[in-house]
């Protein structure tokens, strides 16, 4: 925007055609002719109708330049060049109070954006020498290791990014009650082929929420439970010969949902 000096010079007793407006004070036509329509300006107009802009008109488009640039919509603009001075502190309180809680969503917003670069890029994000040493962070980099190029892995950061401590808890707290039946369904002798045991095999698979688990994804996993001693040591613990049961019914819930097990994928 130009100062007074300009403000003041030649032009002005006849009124400045929207071109010279708009050069004047940075403003493009076309805002010029919506702030128009909004009712924030009312240049008048020649016999010819063509816009003239007095000297009042362009120093209400500074006061106008200046909250659009604050972030204030046209309604809000108009209302605070209405107000008088305590009325317009009102509206002026208001909106800084509304930008407040707006910095703080995308303070939190970044700091989850933060969390899923970080967890996409394989940082489990815990650089303690402790924590590098733990099973879990063991565990964290092995799997992004080999599935680290998946989009199951940038599925499993969104999840994870988005989810409170106490909410991941829950879903490890949902995981181990759906095995502790399980285990308890092979104690009890139920063939892993029945109705109950493929239905809480089916659980099973939803239960493991870190991405969306396919049935034959699920079978890919079955043979991992068998291959990785950990795995298997896990569910051994829970009850002897419970990984080869459940690999069993999960290869049986899979070919119940039309998959051949044989030639299971990584989806």
């Amino acid at each position: 925007m130009t100062g007074e000096s300009k403000r003041s010079g030649k032009g002005y007793k006849d009124g400045l055609n929207i071109g010279q407006v708009s050069e004047l004070t940075g403003v493009s036509r076309r805002m010029l002719r919506h702030w128009e329509r909004e009712g924030l300006i009312s240049p008048i107009r020649s016999q010819s109708n063509y816009r003239q802009y007095m000297q009042e008109d362009v120093a209400r488009l500074e006061r106008i330049v200046i909250y659009r640039e604050i972030g204030f919509n046209a309604r809000q603009i108009k209302a605070v060049l209405n107000y008088t001075t305590p009325r317009a502190l009102d509206e002026l309180l208001g909106e800084r109070l509304r930008i407040e809680e707006k910095v703080q969503l995308l303070r939190k917003a970044a700091d989850r954006l933060d969390r899923l670069i970080a967890l996409t890029e394989g940082k489990s994000g815990n650089d303690s020498a402790a924590a590098k040493n733990n099973r879990e962070n063991q565990y964290f980099s092995e799997a992004h290791e080999r599935w680290g190029s998946s989009r199951q892995w940038l599925e499993y950061a969104e999840r994870k990014a988005s989810r409170s401590e106490q909410e991941q808890k829950k879903d490890m707290a949902r995981l181990r009650d759906v095995e502790s039946k399980l285990a308890q369904a092979k104690r009890k002798g139920l063939a892993p082929t029945s109705d109950e045991v493929l239905k809480q095999i089916d659980e099973h698979r939803q239960a493991l929420s870190w991405f969306h688990v396919t049935p034959s994804m699920h079978v890919i996993m079955g043979r991992m439970y068998m291959a990785d001693a950990r795995f298997r040591r896990h569910y051994e613990q829970l009850e002897p010969g419970l990984a080869q049961w459940m690999l069993t019914a999960i290869e049986s819930a899979a070919d119940a949902n039309g998959i051949d097990p044989a030639t299971a994928k990584w989806e």
